[in-house]
């Protein structure tokens, strides 16, 4: 689950009851804020109930102000609320909801939004199944930071669904995801590597490491 977003400066003084660990005031001020109709507010309340630290959990509640603050353009709240969609966590599980609300999420930026979504068409649950557009939606998460898109694309390109098969754009995905954190991508990425020349190994790397240059973040440290 996404976790609090940073309050805006009209919010400074439940951030500041936050952070000295004055939990209730910090908490009282967000549900004054959410009932006001704050979006930000909403979404940290939504937090709350949904981990159920600092308040008793409630999921059903938690998705009533992720849906909040979604409707006014919260893409972390929207991925908060598919997310119980999906699970059926709170809210009674609706695969198309969920998939409704990972869009978007998607479409306002949340990386892991656009894996689930790529997920979403490449399974066919709660879309019907289209292996062309859960390429491009892994392409997207990747190029957002999420590593677990890269890993699927090259699924996809060594398997030929959705893509053209290729064991050179296989190789150099595994080798992308492996460098962004997912743990078995170089266990695949050496399997795809037996079906490979010398010299196309040294060619997909160099494509991997060219990728990886401009596609700096800090999620790619």
């Amino acid at each position: 689950m996404a976790q609090f977003s940073q309050p805006d400066p009209l919010l400074d003084q439940a951030r500041s009851a936050w952070a000295r660990g004055e939990h209730d005031a910090a908490m009282t001020l967000w549900r004054q804020g959410a009932e006001a109709g704050d979006p930000q507010c909403a979404f940290n309340l939504g937090v709350l109930l949904d981990e159920g630290q600092y308040l008793p959990r409630d999921p059903l509640e938690a998705a009533q102000w992720y849906q909040r603050s979604a409707e006014a353009g919260f893409p972390d709240a929207a991925f908060n609320l598919a997310v119980l969609f999906d699970q059926g966590d709170g809210p009674e599980a609706n695969p198309n909801e969920a998939a409704r609300w990972f869009h978007i999420a998607a479409e306002r930026g949340n990386a892991q939004a656009m894996f689930n979504l790529g997920l979403k068409f490449d399974e066919g649950r709660g879309l019907p199944q289209d292996p062309e557009q859960a390429a491009q939606w892994y392409l997207l998460a990747a190029e957002a930071g999420e590593g677990r898109g890269a890993a699927n694309l090259a699924r996809l390109f060594a398997m030929g669904e959705g893509v053209e098969r290729s064991d050179v754009s296989a190789f150099k995905w595994y080798a992308i995801a492996a460098e962004m954190g997912v743990a078995s991508a170089a266990r695949h990425r050496e399997r795809v590597a037996r079906e490979l020349s010398p010299e196309q190994r040294l060619h997909a790397g160099e494509r991997a490491q060219e990728w990886l240059q401009g596609h700096s973040s800090p999620r790619l440290q």
